[in-house]
C-alpha cells in the first residue's frame, strides 16, 4: 500500500452532489432517530459518485491500480469507486451502527478505486478508530477528532511508514499498519501469490544485473543498463506491488532474501 496524491479538482458529476448531500442532511435533521436505530436510510447513489468520470479521475490518480493491494486488475474485473468512511452504516467491534457518513457520500477526498477483493469482500462497512468514544455520527461534527486505525490512501499518513514487506508478507509497524493489513486481509493468499510470483520476476533480474554488471562487453554494458531501468521502473508509484518491490530489491542489496527458498532464483 503506498500513499497516493489526489488530483485537486473534483470531477463535474459529483457537483450534483452537493444538494443531495443537502437534501440528506436536512433529512436526517427531522428525523435522526430513524436514521441512528436504521429505520430510515439514506440512498447516497453511485449515478453521482461512481460515475465514469470519477472513475477515470481515480484511476488515473492511482495508476490504474487498486487503491489498498496495488493490484492491477481492471482488465479482467470491474472496479468499484470505494468510500474511506463508509457512507451507509459502520461495522464496529461491538455491532454495526447507524448512519454512516452520509454526507461525505459524494465528497472527492473520500472515495478511491478499489478492487472487488479488497473492498467488496474486505473493507465493506469497516471503519474503526483508536478511540470509539469520538466517532462522528452526524454532519454536525468534525470527523478531523477522529483517528482511524484503517489508513487512507489518500491520507496525510504515508502508508508506507506503517507497513512494510518481508518477501510477499506485509508486516505491520504500528497499530494502524496492523489493522489495515487485517481488515483488507492483505496477506490473503492469492493477493500473495501474485505478489510472489512478481518478487521472483524481479529477483531474476536483480542476479542478472550483479552476475553481468562487471562484463566490459558493450553488449552487456546495454544489457545490464536495460535491467537497471526495469528494477528502477519497478518501484515507482506506477508500478505495480511498488512498495513490496521497493522492500525486496533493498533487503537483496542488503543481502538479505526473504523470499522462500524455492522461489529464489535457480531454485
Amino acid at each position: 500500500m503506498i500513499r497516493y496524491a489526489k488530483s485537486p479538482a473534483a470531477p463535474s458529476s459529483l457537483k450534483r452532489g452537493v444538494a443531495a448531500t443537502d437534501a440528506d442532511c436536512a433529512a436526517y435533521d427531522a428525523s435522526p432517530a430513524a436514521y441512528r436505530d436504521g429505520t430510515a436510510k439514506f440512498d447516497v447513489t453511485s449515478d453521482i459518485y461512481g460515475t465514469k468520470v470519477v472513475k477515470r479521475g481515480l484511476k488515473a490518480d492511482q495508476h490504474d491500480k487498486c487503491a489498498f493491494c496495488e493490484a492491477i486488475f481492471d482488465a479482467n474485473v470491474a472496479g468499484d469507486v470505494e468510500h474511506y468512511r463508509p457512507k451507509g452504516a459502520v461495522e464496529t467491534g461491538s455491532g454495526r451502527i447507524y448512519p454512516g457518513y452520509y454526507w461525505l457520500g459524494y465528497v472527492w477526498w473520500n472515495l478511491s478505486y478499489a478492487c472487488p477483493d479488497c473492498n467488496e469482500y474486505r473493507k465493506r462497512d469497516h471503519f474503526p478508530l483508536a478511540n470509539e468514544i469520538v466517532r462522528v455520527r452526524d454532519h454536525h461534527g468534525d470527523v478531523s477528532v477522529e483517528a482511524p486505525l484503517l489508513l487512507d490512501p489518500y491520507g496525510q499518513a504515508d502508508p508506507r511508514n506503517h507497513i512494510c514487506f518481508r518477501g510477499e508478507a506485509p508486516i505491520h509497524l504500528s497499530p494502524e499498519g496492523s489493522a489495515t493489513i487485517q481488515i483488507l486481509a492483505l496477506d490473503r493468499t492469492t493477493l500473495a501469490r501474485e505478489r510472489l510470483h512478481h518478487l521472483r520476476q524481479l529477483s531474476n533480474v536483480y542476479q542478472s544485473v550483479q552476475l553481468l554488471k562487471d562484463d566490459t562487453r558493450p553488449e552487456a554494458i546495454a544489457h545490464v543498463a536495460r535491467l537497471r531501468d526495469q528494477l528502477a521502473a519497478a518501484v515507482t508509484p506506477k508500478a505495480r506491488f511498488s512498495a513490496a518491490s521497493a522492500d525486496h530489491l533493498a533487503n537483496l542489496a542488503a543481502g538479505r532474501d526473504y523470499l522462500p527458498p524455492e522461489a529464489r532464483p535457480g531454485a
